[in-house]
């Protein structure tokens, strides 16, 4: 299902027309804001197969200052809530040990790769704060949050000036949920999951012109 939603997402960048992404070189650029969403899918691999979808928002800050190569280093923070589908029991009827949804919110680092012409790729690590729904049939229990460390990595596809269309891919460590329960040993269990976000952004940029150009 993840890999449906990549092909999908670069089968439709092919189809785009291209857009010049170098500025002129008397141009630079001081810093970038993007500001973007998108719809994920995440298996929840917890007891079945279960995809979960929900919305996910972004801001991404580069500060674009200091060595060239700093220069696609950057901040992002996002947020989602994958609280639709789950497992389908065979035959139907009431689920066990499931996850019925996943919240997270957080922050890291991302550094986007920009020696391409429309094609963006970057890779990111962020920490956030997840909370997960569950029916583990025990009563009194049906919720918990952790922290948890998320690395992922996506391609950015530019069809204007100002916005791009973006697949992301990310993985979530939870560790020691359901911790002194009776379900899990006391330290707990971890779970990794882990899915595709399709989207897109807006860049805000504040450019200005080498100090020589001014004065011409």
């Amino acid at each position: 299902m993840c890999s449906k939603f990549v092909l999908a997402a670069l089968f439709f960048a092919a189809t785009m027309p291209a857009f010049p992404q170098s500025a002129p070189a008397a141009i630079q650029s001081s810093w970038r804001a993007d500001v973007g969403g998108g719809v994920s899918a995440y298996h929840d691999d917890f007891f079945g197969s279960g995809i979960l979808y929900g919305p996910t928002i972004w801001i991404d800050l580069y500060p674009n200052r200091g060595p060239h190569l700093l220069h696609g280093l950057g901040v992002e923070a996002e947020g989602r809530s994958i609280l639709f589908g789950g497992p389908q029991p065979n035959p139907p009827g009431p689920t066990l040990n499931t996850i019925t949804g996943e919240i997270t919110y957080g922050g890291g680092a991302i550094y986007e790769w920009r020696h391409f012409r429309n094609f963006t790729p970057y890779g990111k690590l962020l920490w956030e704060q997840g909370i997960a729904d569950f029916d583990v049939h025990v009563q009194g229990y049906s919720r918990d949050n952790r922290s948890l460390l998320a690395p992922g990595a996506g391609l950015e596809y530019r069809i204007s000036r100002h916005i791009v269309i973006r697949a992301d891919y990310e993985k979530q460590w939870w560790q020691r949920l359901f911790q002194n329960h009776q379900i899990s040993t006391p330290t707990g269990i971890a779970i990794e999951p882990r899915g595709v976000t399709l989207g897109a952004s807006y860049q805000f940029n504040r450019i200005h012109l080498r100090p020589d150009e001014k004065n011409n």
